[in-house]
């Protein structure tokens, strides 16, 4: 039993090494003449970034990915995309040491205003190694800038399009991200902010058992104690076809309006269908092309210190939008 432990400690102990080996060879390899899943343009001696993601695979890195990609080849930038597929903090700050521990010439990361975040972010600007976040920011860091959408004001953009749609009166039933984030706290104090001018609206939210499971679950329990609801937002990009199985699946789909602070593809294609009535659009592309572009201005020590912050536009989609996109 002893030695059966023994070696499945041992297998464990090699896999996470190999995964770390993998990691810094995957920086190094770009002054070896090796790909490694980067891109440059000018060879060996460019800059070389690292991008690292709290959501790897998902559409919104896809399109920060698409925008990075592009500025990073106008810049002659070797340029590596990092991240984890579900949440894990553990991986994810182990991320971030490797690429310290790589000296990589820049770090673009999405934020969390969390100790043991911030430590690693000051870490690696005690290096000289700059930090910028995006799409998520962690202002109490020692990063150098944050480039995405403000959170605040895509809370007001939708409480304002929330009062206007159900003129100013109902309750609303709020799907939350099981951990909840300092975006979903930002998006929840605008929205809030809007909304409590209107007395006949009411935010409803999950009991607190329920507010950690998935967003169906959410969308149950709010339906099981508030009868009276007629309209959901969700704060999680996925849950919109989870509310709206369980919407229908309650038979309230004439009675329940949808509303999203997202705008996918999947989103998008149920706005059309008439399944979501609105959503939020936040130009990920133009977040990843603006952090290469500010990162390698703050390399070339061109037109410094940068702007705190440099927020992108934001705008609430209907279905007019969407059928102007249909080809």
């Amino acid at each position: 039993m002893k030695k059966l432990l023994f070696a499945t400690v041992f297998a464990g102990s090699l896999a996470a090494l190999a995964v770390t080996l993998y990691l810094m060879l995957t920086i190094y390899s770009g002054d070896q003449g090796m790909s490694g899943g980067s891109e440059t343009a000018l060879g060996a001696h460019s800059e070389r970034v690292v991008v690292i993601s709290q959501e790897q695979g998902s559409y919104v890195m896809d399109e920060i990915e698409k925008g990075a990609r592009t500025a990073a080849a106008g810049h002659g930038m070797m340029i590596d995309f990092w991240g984890v597929y579900r949440s894990n903090d553990e991986e994810l700050l182990k991320q971030i040491d490797i690429a310290i521990a790589s000296k990589v010439d820049g770090i673009i990361l999405e934020g969390a205003d969390r100790p043991d975040f911030v430590r690693l972010v000051n870490k690696a600007t005690e290096k000289g190694i700059p930090v910028i976040t995006i799409n998520s920011d962690a202002p109490g860091s020692l990063r150098k800038t944050y480039i995405g959408s403000n959170h605040y004001q895509e809370g007001i953009l939708m409480g304002q399009h929330l009062a206007q749609q159900l003129h100013g009166k109902g309750t609303i039933g709020v799907i939350t991200n099981a951990e909840s984030s300092d975006t979903d706290q930002l998006r929840l104090k605008g929205l809030r902010e809007v909304l409590d001018r209107h007395a006949g609206v009411k935010l409803v939210f999950a009991s607190e058992d329920a507010s950690k499971l998935q967003a169906s679950m959410q969308t149950f329990d709010i339906l099981n104690h508030v009868p009276d609801v007629i309209a959901f937002i969700g704060l999680p990009a996925d849950s919109g076809k989870r509310i709206v199985e369980a919407v229908d699946f309650r038979s309230r789909r004439k009675d329940s309006q949808v509303f999203m602070f997202d705008a996918s593809p999947q989103t998008k294609s149920m706005i059309k269908d008439g399944l979501i009535q609105a959503g939020l659009s936040q130009h990920y592309e133009d977040m990843g092309k603006m952090s290469v572009d500010l990162l390698q201005r703050w390399l070339d020590s061109e037109r410094l210190p940068l702007d705190p912050s440099y927020y992108t536009p934001i705008s609430v989609v209907g279905p007019a939008d969407v059928k102007e996109e249909a080809p």
